[in-house]
């Protein structure tokens, strides 16, 4: 739902977001949600006592419509 609205009614071409490499959970969701792996900034945060990596998913207006349209039908 948020991201129809993201996407048609605010009409923005690309959504982006940054994941901490450590967090399963949420890359298994951005990837559910169609989002793709774009890049990711090494040794970017530092918490509990060591270094991790960021990731930078994403996802575009055309790929969004695309299989929005799949999943309906």
């Amino acid at each position: 739902i948020v991201l129809r609205y993201f996407f048609g009614d605010l009409r923005y071409q690309k959504a982006n977001v940054q994941v901490y490499a450590f967090n399963a959970a949420s890359i298994a969701l951005h990837e559910r949600l169609g989002f793709r792996l774009e890049g990711r900034l090494r040794r970017s945060i530092f918490t509990g006592g060591a270094f991790h990596d960021v990731l930078l998913f994403g996802r575009t207006d055309d790929e969004f419509f695309v299989l929005d349209r799949d999943d309906r039908g």
